[in-house]
């Protein structure tokens, strides 16, 4: 069974590297899009502070309502498909 998750883990981290490059190319929210996508990578450590804060600044009261919409449900999409993200994001704050 250990040969299967290193498997499932390894293509997780190539999942996740693919949809980097494709917000790189294809996204209007580049730098939140890729925070998202690292802050709840399949990479078994906490992440780093960078991309939560980055999150945190994505949902402040400052910014634009459909900035913030937009950020919840790209969050939201992306911890419903992520088996092995990082739930303690919140942590950070």
């Amino acid at each position: 069974m250990g040969t299967f998750s290193g498997f499932r883990k390894a293509y997780g981290a190539l999942k996740d590297s693919t949809k980097v490059g494709l917000i790189k190319v294809n996204s209007e929210f580049k730098d939140l899009d890729i925070a998202t996508v690292k802050a709840t990578s399949h990479v078994e450590c906490p992440p780093k502070e960078r991309h939560v804060r980055k999150i945190f600044s994505a949902t402040s009261v400052v910014r634009p309502r459909a900035d913030v919409a937009y950020c919840i449900h790209a969050l939201g999409k992306r911890l419903s498909k992520t088996r092995s993200c990082h739930k303690d994001i919140d942590s950070y704050s």
